[in-house]
């Protein structure tokens, strides 16, 4: 990222304890605040616009998966077992 040419200027207010901990995390890894943060923002961006990802299906399938999700569940034996059985560390 440090090889582009930066033309865009971001300005934030951020209160003291905030700036202290950028600060004390950027340092530990022998960044700079602005470099940190950038990484931070940019790792950020990138996971909420994973999460909004569009995944197109045909109709049948969609209608095959909606029919599957609408559907009441079905309890299976083993599963049931396990959530009956007790353990000594759950309280």
């Amino acid at each position: 990222m440090s090889a582009l040419k930066k033309s865009k200027t971001v300005n934030l207010r951020i209160d003291p304890e905030a700036h202290e901990l950028i600060s004390r995390a950027a340092e530990i890894c022998g960044k700079s605040i602005t470099a940190f943060m950038t990484e931070a923002s940019v790792y950020s961006a990138q996971e909420e616009l994973l999460d909004q990802r569009f995944i197109g299906v045909s109709a049948d399938v969609f209608a095959e998966v909606s029919d599957r999700l609408a559907a009441p569940g079905m309890a299976r034996d083993r599963l049931v077992r396990l959530f009956e059985s007790r353990v000594d560390w759950v309280d």
